[in-house]
């Protein structure tokens, strides 16, 4: 039996350090790999898989909406990173998005439920599939560093506003954030496939992570393979928390006074 299922598990967080990159754990995580993600992500890594072969000739077709090519492993380009533009992810990004999954933007499930061993070996095998991770390893860039999210009050949202103005952020997502903006039905990823701006109403669609934190790190490292840029070299840290909270104010569940309490006690609990 090649995998161990556990009910014990179900941590996005790993709690253990990882395990040293063994032959033997490349080959079990070439082994889970080969049970529950080939299919996807195909035998090569490529993310020519059975299920986007069968689905490719739907998604060339703009006015179907369905899900994104699956992660070509072999060309380590990657959008979900805590790291800068054009960086490759860190170790702990691969297991978080491997636990997490990635269910709004690739229909990518939670595997959570593996422990986090197996897991490990998955991220170990998964770098296996190409030179990049070699070439790159002594340029290997550090997390960015987030900060506590600031109290967002009616004056920074107003200043969001602004910002968004100031970035042509509804040239893509819309006047009122909803993903209809005039460039959205042509954009397209590197790989020439149509992609979908996000919704800012709806907090599902924010797969970098829906909490502040969550949206400032994508609005600094950007998403790499596609039309989202970093704005890391454009905006200071305050328009970034600026603009995360024009984002986030524009969801259908927005409401100031609870967000702004909620992230007081998780300040006070030492989260945030």
């Amino acid at each position: 039996m090649f995998f161990e299922y556990s009910s014990a598990t179900g941590n996005i967080h790993p709690v253990g350090e990882s395990p040293p990159v063994t032959a033997g754990l490349l080959k079990y995580g070439e082994w889970t790999y080969r049970g529950l993600c080939i299919g996807c992500h195909g035998a090569k890594g490529d993310g020519n898989g059975a299920v986007w072969e069968l689905g490719e000739q739907y998604i060339r077709n703009k006015e179907h909406r369905l899900p994104r090519k699956p992660r070509d492993f072999t060309e380590a380009v990657f959008k979900i990173r805590s790291t800068p533009s054009g960086s490759l992810p860190t170790d702990l990004d691969l297991f978080e998005a491997i636990s997490r999954g990635l269910v709004a933007d690739h229909d990518m499930p939670s595997f959570k439920f593996l422990p986090e061993r197996d897991r490990w070996a998955v991220v170990a095998y998964i770098k296996s599939l190409s030179e990049r991770w070699v070439e790159e390893a002594e340029y290997q860039e550090e997390a960015v560093e987030i900060g506590q999210p600031p109290l967002p009050t009616a004056e920074m949202i107003v200043a969001g506003k602004e910002v968004y103005k100031q970035m042509k952020c509804a040239k893509c997502h819309g006047p009122k954030g909803k993903g209809d903006g005039p460039s959205a039905p042509e954009l397209e990823d590197d790989n020439g496939l149509p992609i979908v701006p996000r919704d800012f109403t709806d907090a599902s669609q924010f797969v970098g992570g829906s909490d502040p934190r969550g949206v400032y790190r994508t609005f600094t490292t950007g998403f790499d393979g596609t039309p989202m840029p970093s704005f890391a070299d454009f905006l200071d840290e305050e328009q970034r928390w600026q603009l995360v909270w024009y984002v986030m104010s524009l969801r259908d569940d927005w409401d100031l006074d609870k967000t702004r309490q909620m992230l007081q006690v998780q300040t006070a609990a030492g989260g945030g």
